[in-house]
């Protein structure tokens, strides 16, 4: 039976194909119409031509899909426009082919630039470890060289180390490692705070003590030219909203500029960055914000809301900074480092979040820093019911007992199935085999009724969300490392998780995330049909077409 608005004539209409709507019943029609930026109608093929006039544009799917926008719930859209203006290192898988990548971009700018860019893990390259100062001199001896590893360190080359002025004598700075050699000779990798040791000689927007949060971030030009830079390029996945998590006030202006100036090409939601996002921070201030903020949760429009605070409590699981109650491979004690923010405090923070209206998403990587936070909104929501968005973010290893409190209250997650993709060919060698399996358990919380939203954190892993379809379906690493079938979803379950769900993760779902009449008209045409693509072809499938409010913004 056709889904039907009161919009009776439509400026498009997609017909002869596979439209996914991801309602409540996962139907599938032949085709749907859009009027203005609303979705008209979907039904049968004969049903949605039956309300054709002369001037709607026919599309012809031609046995394609068409799915409703990727929303991308967790994506660091500004960070991931200044690394598209550097070197992108996914898919970059010995040292040989870095050092060819670097010389490549050395022959691109002027002489004497900084040669900058990201996403790197140790796993990905077949050396199986991190890059060094000489792997980089190599290659680039007289330009400074600054790699981003996907999260807590970066590699960087002896021109940088000395602009730095860092030596064998250098010490470790407060929550940062300077790695260094048998002879006591700095390796060019830096962990954690130390990473800012470099960032304060480092010209262009990345030269700061801590950007993104404060003095030193980019200016608001620079920070609109790389989210506009960003979100055109997730335009060609399919994006067409994202959640950019952990943002200062300039970023927020920027944001609102594009908006203003119409070139914004996504929907946003903001999270605020608060206890434990920062590297340095004022708690006092950080305390502040709530007051200071005149309105919480909820608040804008269609185009730019307002979400949640962003909070963090450990690092990664890679960079062995998750907390965590279990060993890594090889180790028979739990490794000590320091926690994001005051961990004696969470109940309150997050409590006085909750009664002020806000909503928290909190940055959580281990079993333990898991507990502590489902424990801490858990109580607050029982104290002070209210209808609310809260989420952990990440959330490799919830416990039973977690899982019931999440069941219980509604707290949701925003997952990274794409991590596996980028991560999972190292793990062997670092996690115990039951925790490769468990690891972020998609299909555990989907029993659980709890609320997932698939997304790719950006740029800390790859911008293509049919990898992380592909990773949350398959659970394979890049190189096809298996974290086995325990947690596999199927399709028709991650394209909810990765469109819906995104939407219902902020409070959206009544005006997005699916084909419904009446609904936002943010629309994709994939190459193939969906529900036909094997398992293993995935993350093969290309887009075609993305519509954003009912504009089409990309052709391929």
């Amino acid at each position: 039976m056709m889904n039907k608005s009161k919009i009776y004539f439509p400026d498009y209409i997609f017909y002869n194909g596979n439209v996914h709507t991801v309602d409540a019943e996962d139907n599938i029609y032949e085709a749907a119409a859009v009027s203005g930026n609303k979705i008209a109608a979907v039904g049968s093929n004969d049903e949605i031509m039956a309300m054709k006039t002369d001037k709607t544009v026919l599309i012809d799917l031609n046995g394609r899909s068409l799915i409703p926008g990727i929303n991308d719930a967790h994506n660091h859209a500004w960070e991931t426009g200044l690394m598209l203006e550097g070197i992108v290192l996914f898919g970059i898988d010995s040292m040989k082919m870095l050092q060819e990548k670097i010389i490549e971009r050395i022959n691109e700018v002027p002489e004497g630039t900084w040669i900058q860019g990201g996403s790197w893990i140790e796993s990905q390259f077949e050396e199986n470890r991190a890059p060094n100062r000489y792997d980089l001199d190599a290659a680039s001896p007289h330009n400074a060289v600054v790699l981003e590893r996907i999260f807590g360190a970066c590699s960087v080359n002896s021109k940088a180390l000395e602009l730095a002025g860092i030596n064998k004598d250098t010490l470790d700075p407060p929550k940062g490692h300077i790695e260094k050699d048998e002879n006591g000779e700095p390796t060019g990798v830096l962990h954690g705070n130390a990473v800012l040791l470099v960032r304060k000689v480092m010209p262009g927007p990345f030269g700061s003590d801590d950007f993104g949060a404060g003095e030193g971030e980019p200016s608001i030009p620079v920070l609109e030219k790389s989210i506009s830079l960003a979100i055109n390029e997730y335009n060609k996945y399919g994006i067409t909203s994202i959640t950019e998590p952990g943002v200062s006030s300039g970023v927020c202006k920027a944001y609102h500029d594009l908006l203003k100036k119409n070139e914004l090409r996504c929907r946003i939601n903001l999270m605020p960055n608060w206890h434990g996002f920062t590297l340095q921070q004022n708690e006092k201030e950080l305390d502040q914000l709530l007051n200071d903020y005149d309105f919480s949760s909820g608040y804008g429009n269609d185009w730019i809301r307002y979400s949640s605070l962003k909070m963090a409590i450990d690092g990664g699981l890679t960079s062995m900074t998750a907390l965590k109650s279990w060993n890594y491979k090889g180790e028979d004690s739990l490794r000590e480092f320091p926690l994001r923010l005051d961990i004696t405090k969470l109940d309150e923070y997050i409590k006085s979040a909750h009664d002020s209206g806000w909503d928290i998403g909190i940055h959580v990587m281990g079993d333990v820093a898991i507990d502590k936070a489902v424990d801490a909104i858990y109580k607050a929501v029982k104290a002070n019911p209210r209808k609310h968005q809260h989420s952990i973010i990440h959330a490799y290893y919830p416990s039973e007992e977690t899982l019931k409190k999440m069941s219980e209250v509604g707290i949701m997650v925003a997952a990274q199935a794409s991590f596996i993709y980028v991560e999972a060919d190292g793990y062997d060698s670092l996690l115990p085999r039951d925790k490769q399996t468990s690891f972020t358990p998609l299909k555990t919380y989907k029993d659980n009724g709890i609320v997932v939203s698939l997304t790719t954190d950006m740029p800390c892993s790859n911008l293509n969300p049919f990898i992380n379809m592909y990773a949350a379906v398959t659970r394979k690493g890049s190189r096809g490392y298996s974290l086995g079938d325990e947690e596999k979803i199927n399709k028709t379950e991650a394209l909810r998780m990765m469109t819906y769900n995104g939407a219902v993760l902020n409070g959206e779902e009544n005006f997005k995330g699916s084909i419904e009449a009446d609904k936002l008209a943010d629309l994709v045409i994939i190459d193939r049909n969906l529900s036909q693509v094997p398992d293993e072809e995935i993350k093969n499938i290309k887009v075609d077409f993305t519509m954003l409010d009912g504009k089409i913004i990309y052709q391929r």
